[in-house]
């Protein structure tokens, strides 16, 4: 795979690294990873984001002190006018062309290349010239990590690449908890020796109190709408309801007796839903059943033109069908 990457990479004019909308930790640390496989060919190479969020918003100012990346992001809009022939795409982090931070990128581009972790779903970019799906992966920043290595020996990442692949091993994997394999400590192995510092990745974790304040509201407004499993729902006009929705969901599971998450909350796009599981209920089959995804003890899903109590029921009734199936025994 690391191979036919470089070959594409070298027979190429331009490289444009996308991921989903929204993106974290893991989709923007396996796009700074794949960048760096780019520079490393000497092409140019852009990661297409329109804009940041919360989550992220660390590591993107790192970024941006940097002088070195001062060319990194492209606006989807720029991405589309300069796309050609020559041009490659590199989706990481998603298969779906919804997902994506621009369907209509895929669409134009001629050659496209595909690293996921996420199992296949029934949406999926059809025409992708090299596609890596592996669900065994803990993220897309280990698969990504793999692929370094193997890309070049004299290949060398940043510290804040490192970093930032660092935390999305660390993200995905909830501190090394969940799909954690041996290829996983592996991956990490490496990126402590390229420099990534545990402290450092630790920082961009770090909250404001506003926002702790707001999770922790979250988490105390929980119910128990089956045996293990709770759910919750944002108070309104929380600031970064998303990120909010997303860490209460995590903190659920710490509490004793809880084994499956649920948290909704308002966005400007309608209600988004944050899954969490530690395994014995699949997230990703609720999810899909309201036309999201994710995979196994993490997914997402978001719902439009309803209200909150709406999407409430809509919520526990996939859980419920669920549990029907025999899926959760």
């Amino acid at each position: 795979i690391a191979n036919a990457l470089r070959e594409l990479m070298e027979h190429s004019e331009e490289v444009f690294i996308m991921s989903h909308e929204s993106p974290d930790f893991d989709s923007i640390g396996s796009a700074l990873g794949i960048y760096r496989c780019a520079r490393f060919a000497g092409k140019k190479a852009h990661i297409v984001m329109d804009k940041s969020n919360a989550s992220i918003n660390s590591l993107i100012q790192r970024l941006k002190e940097d002088e070195a990346y001062n060319d990194l992001f492209i606006h989807s809009d720029d991405a589309l006018d300069r796309i050609d022939k020559d041009t490659l795409l590199v989706i990481v982090d998603t298969h779906r062309p919804s997902f994506t931070e621009s369907p209509e990128l895929i669409e134009r581009a001629e050659r496209i290349v595909v690293f996921d972790h996420h199992r296949r779903s029934a949406e999926t970019i059809e025409n992708a010239i090299l596609s890596y799906l592996e669900p065994y992966a803990s993220s897309s920043s280990e698969l990504v990590t793999e692929i370094i290595q193997y890309f070049d020996d004299k290949i060398r990442i940043e510290p804040v690449e490192a970093d930032a692949l660092l935390a999305g091993i660390t993200m995905d994997t909830k501190n090394f908890t969940f799909k954690t394999g041996v290829r996983t400590f592996e991956a990490a192995s490496y990126l402590r020796r390229a420099g990534a510092n545990p402290t450092s990745v630790r920082q961009l974790f770090q909250d404001n109190m506003e926002t702790y304040a707001s999770r922790s509201e979250t988490v105390k407004r929980a119910e128990m709408i089956k045996p293990g499993i709770a759910l919750s729902v944002c108070p309104p006009d929380t600031p970064n309801a998303q990120l909010i929705a997303a860490q209460a969901a995590d903190s659920l599971l710490n509490i004793k007796g809880i084994h499956a998450s649920v948290v909704l909350c308002s966005t400007n796009g309608g209600i988004m839903v944050s899954g969490r599981s530690l395994g014995h209920i699949n997230m990703q089959v609720i999810l899909e059943k309201l036309g999201g995804g994710g995979h196994l003890t993490m997914a997402g899903a978001q719902l439009e033109g309803i209200t909150m109590e709406e999407a409430r029921q809509l919520v526990i009734e996939a859980i419920e069908d669920y549990l029907k199936e025999g899926d959760g025994k």
